[in-house]
């Protein structure tokens, strides 16, 4: 029967390893330590985590596919900073419901700005 570990047992070995590796001048086989999760650490040496993980929490985790933080940032104050433009007394309702309209469209994420300045060289 396999000796049994903690998985935190198992990481400081597997970092005790590393380091005397690279302390004996083996920077390969350090790295080759360094690289393994400690799944595979403990495989490597023959031992059990008496406290596996049931789940991987960086494979679990849906990758990302939508707009960043940052991005959806930007959008807003885009479309702020539109709006605050359209909004003067002097601005007609026209003008006021395509600037509406625009800022919709920046926060839908929808590039409308290419599209809309080709019409707009088409009328000059």
């Amino acid at each position: 029967m396999a000796k049994e570990i903690t998985r935190e047992q198992a990481e400081r070995k597997k970092a005790q390893a590393v380091a005397f590796l690279e302390r004996i001048g083996e920077p390969d086989r350090a790295e080759e330590f360094e690289d393994m999760d400690v799944e595979e650490y403990a495989e490597h040496k023959g031992v059990r985590l008496a406290n596996p993980r049931t789940f991987k929490r960086r494979n679990t985790m849906p990758k990302s596919t939508g707009p960043s933080k940052t991005e959806l940032e930007g959008r807003i104050d885009s479309a702020i900073d539109l709006l605050d433009d359209a909004y003067a007394p002097e601005t007609t309702r026209e003008d006021l419901a395509e600037a509406v309209g625009k800022a919709l469209d920046i926060l839908k994420g929808e590039d409308e700005d290419e599209s809309d300045d080709d019409e707009d060289n088409d009328e000059d």
